[in-house]
């Protein structure tokens, strides 16, 4: 195996025919007055590789390999990429995928192609997992009553009809019906502790 993109294993004559990584480094262009720009380096692109890879009956179902790559393309998911030797690369998303016929068998099968495979980077935002709220620690919407309302204290809960009420019973009787105004909007609020 040459590589690992997933659950796809790269089984490739040799090795692949090309490959290709390209880095390259982001600088902003600061306008100065009366003289030249200034350049500002603001972060480092994504990578990206390119692979020649040649897929020949004799040691894997070519049309096979070709589905699978195609079909976890269509489902735009970032990959760990992990070469033969155990090397992780990173995440990668799979780009673009050319292929070139070199030998097909009288049916039109695959004998022998040659796919050009183009990945990128991906990188996950560690802002947005650090500001990610925990599934368990959602709060739920509640209805209290207002203050002059509240028969135990200000943050009494108003006793009435629930919306769970409002769902057809199994024989097809309904219940009470809440209804838009039945519940001022004054008083629905999102609550940490109940």
């Amino acid at each position: 195996m040459f590589a690992a993109l997933g659950d796809i294993q790269f089984e490739v004559v040799g090795s692949p025919e090309t490959y290709e990584s390209a880095a390259a480094y982001d600088f902003a262009e600061q306008k100065v007055i009366e003289s030249k720009p200034l350049l500002q380096w603001v972060g480092n692109d994504l990578e990206r590789l390119k692979f020649e890879l040649m897929w020949h009956a004799s040691f894997t179902n070519p049309g096979a390999q070709l589905a699978q790559l195609r079909a976890t393309a269509s489902e735009h998911l970032a990959l760990p990429l992990v070469f033969g030797n155990g090397g992780f690369r990173g995440f990668f998303v799979i780009e673009s995928i050319n292929v070139k016929s070199q030998q097909l068998s009288a049916g039109g099968s695959p004998i022998a192609i040659r796919v050009a495979l183009a990945l990128k980077e991906w990188i996950a935002d560690s802002l947005l997992l650090s500001r990610a709220t925990p599934v368990t620690a959602f709060s739920p919407l509640g209805i209290i009553a207002a203050p002059d309302q509240a028969v135990g204290g200000a943050n009494a809960l108003t006793q009435g009809v629930s919306v769970l009420l409002s769902t057809p019973s199994a024989t097809g009787v309904s219940g009470p019906n809440l209804q838009a105004t039945d519940v001022p909007t004054a008083v629905i609020v999102r609550s940490a502790g109940r």
